[in-house]
């Protein structure tokens, strides 16, 4: 008799089938297998790895160059120099010189002077302000929170729109912060205050204060050379002598004019007699009109006769006439001289400033609008992570 033990009757179920297998796969699993790292390499958790940015090129190689170049302090330092020079080489070794050129070449290398050192500035003024939005770019590019992710102005961190904040993982070592950095904010030049044309005005009003400098000088020398001297005396050609009458009004105010040039001067020797004191010294101020030129003054104490003795070569010829003329081309000079150097001085003052103004003024203005366009994006981020927080949770099931 056989037991149910050892004898089961056929279709009763005695023990539990074998549980089935799970279905393999259409196609073989690939077998990855781990990179082995450093031992002494830190741990890193597989969320924080998916965080990680790329690292971006160095804040120094992708920010532009600071322009003007420096070659500009040469050109602008090199005017006043080399007008220099050149005057100095007019007027040197040139006893017959114009009034005109004389002036001229006293005057031009101020006013480069001027034209040197304003530019200089400019040039200072320009790099300098460059310069410093170039650094304040490098510090802001490197003002990242740890982990990577950019700051707000006020130092709250502010990731990018699908960038999140790494957070270390409990039980993790502290990772390497990768690379971030804010994009650069480009404020286009038509909405910077004030606009660049008023930098162009400013350069343009020291040009302008000279042009107008320059007109008044050559007006009122112009108009003061035109008046010819009014002859005492008839001419001696050569060697000879001419009488003349001397008015009351005509003392103390006559001169010795010759047609001779300045190395003619002892080839003839002229004298001078009549009532009273007379004879010459030395003339008041240098003084030429066409080919006759102020040689001496004549002393002349009394009104009556008078005689003008003169010795010298055939192709000179001398004559007596009033200096009031020649004092006051001198006084035209002086005060178009002086009028030109105040309009240079003035235009150079108010061109500086100016430009000094309008470069610090746009500066300021650009930075206030970076720190309305940073906090704006702040802004932004705060409200796109609060909407981000309020929306529903899905987990995967």
């Amino acid at each position: 008799m056989t037991t149910p033990e050892e004898n089961p009757p056929s279709g009763e179920t005695g023990q539990q089938p074998p549980p089935a297998l799970p279905p393999s796969p259409p196609y073989p699993a690939p077998k990855f297998r781990p990179a082995e790292a450093p031992q002494d390499a830190p741990q890193r958790h597989p969320a924080a790895a998916a965080n990680t940015v790329p690292a971006a090129p160095s804040a120094e190689a992708s920010l532009p160059g600071v322009k003007p170049a420096r070659l500009w302090y040469w050109v602008f330092g090199a005017i006043f120099p080399v007008n220099l020079l050149i005057s100095i080489l007019l007027l040197s070794d040139n006893p017959g010189a114009s009034p005109a050129l004389i002036v001229s070449g006293i005057v031009t290398p101020i006013l480069t002077f001027f034209v040197s050192l304003i530019g200089c500035v400019v040039v200072l003024v320009i790099r300098s302000s460059r310069i410093s939005r170039r650094r304040a770019e490098q510090t802001r590019r490197a003002h990242v929170a740890p982990g990577g992710v950019p700051v707000s102005p006020n130092g709250t961190p502010m990731p990018y729109p699908g960038q999140q904040a790494p957070s270390l993982q409990p039980g993790y070592a502290p990772q390497r912060p990768p690379v971030a950095h804010m994009p650069p904010v480009r404020i286009p030049v038509k909405d910077v205050r004030p606009r660049r044309r008023w930098m162009v005005v400013g350069a343009l009003i020291l040009p302008l204060a000279f042009a107008l400098g320059t007109t008044g000088f050559w007006t009122f020398g112009s108009s003061a050379a035109e008046a010819s001297p009014e002859f005492a005396s008839g001419v001696v050609e050569g060697t000879g002598s001419v009488t003349f009458q001397v008015e009351e009004d005509q003392v103390g105010s006559l001169g010795l004019y010759s047609t001779g040039r300045p190395d003619d001067e002892s080839s003839f020797t002229c004298d001078l007699s009549g009532a009273g004191y007379t004879g010459f010294t030395e003339k008041p101020v240098g003084y030429s009109h066409g080919d006759w030129r102020l040689v001496e003054s004549a002393v002349v104490t009394s009104p009556g006769t008078h005689t003008l003795d003169c010795e010298g070569p055939d192709h000179l010829e001398f004559a007596i006439a009033d200096t009031d003329v020649a004092v006051a081309y001198d006084e035209a000079m002086l005060a178009s001289v002086g009028l030109m150097m105040l309009s240079c001085l003035v235009g150079f003052i108010v061109s500086l400033t100016v430009m000094i103004t309008v470069g610090v003024k746009r500066g300021n203005y650009r930075a206030r609008l970076i720190r309305e366009h940073q906090a704006r994006m702040y802004q932004d981020w705060a409200r796109a992570q609060a909407r981000g927080q309020n929306a529903p949770q899905h987990h995967p099931t």
